[in-house]
């Protein structure tokens, strides 16, 4: 069995099974080597690591079949069985992106809590509960809090002039919203009042806003 490190040294067959490595640009083929080594370390068995290595970098299945003294059919199934524990062991990465991402919304939470200590009392922040303990956050809001303005088919221009005030996503948007309003946005220099007007209609249409004041997201935004 040629062992996982020597996985550089792959001669790839252009009539190969599994794939034709060589359609591959030239700089991507060590770019994709490393996803696969990647890929393999969450394969717990050792032959099937070995197996997945090889046929994913290119290597004729009759060939594998030949040096290992394995049938065709098991290493498929060998091969099937590796992609199925890849699949089951990378699923919790987005899974701690999404406790990331929550955890940085409570952190933004928390942090204009303690700087506005004073001034907290002094206004009517009509949306704001505050949890000090919980601040339990829906998963699919925090997906939607950290979208990128730009995946929200929003005017360029008005894009260009968000980023001005490090307004990048959707979080960031409402944050300024809350807690200037929304009419400060017909304020901003380089936006005329049409586009500012396309964009409360565009977060209408995407059930993001029900009104200039009202949004079902501001209770999770301290701003």
């Amino acid at each position: 069995m040629r062992k996982l490190e020597n996985i550089h040294n792959v001669k790839f067959d252009k009539k190969t099974d599994v794939h034709n490595i060589e359609l591959l640009p030239v700089v991507s083929l060590p770019v994709y080597r490393e996803i696969v080594k990647e890929m393999a370390e969450l394969i717990e068995d050792k032959q099937t690591r070995e197996v997945f290595c090889s046929l994913s970098s290119g290597e004729d299945l009759q060939s594998v079949s030949r040096i290992t003294g394995i049938s065709s059919k098991n290493l498929v199934s060998m091969y099937k069985r590796g992609i199925r524990q890849i699949h089951l062991k990378w699923r919790p990465y987005s899974e701690l992106k999404r406790e990331l991402d929550h955890m940085y919304i409570k952190y933004r939470n928390n942090e204009f809590l303690l700087t506005h200590s004073e001034e907290v009392p002094k206004k009517n922040f009509r949306y704001v509960k505050i949890v000090w303990k919980e601040q339990d956050i829906p998963a699919e809001y925090v997906d939607l809090l950290i979208t990128p303005l730009s995946k929200l088919d929003i005017n360029f221009r008005v894009l260009r002039a968000l980023r001005k005030y490090n307004i990048y996503q959707l979080e960031d948007l409402l944050r300024f919203i809350k807690y200037n309003g929304f009419d400060a946005l017909y304020q901003m220099p380089s936006v005329g009042t049409k586009s500012i007007e396309q964009l409360y209609e565009k977060l209408k249409d995407k059930k993001i806003l029900e009104d200039q004041d009202t949004c079902f997201l501001f209770p999770y935004l301290f701003v």
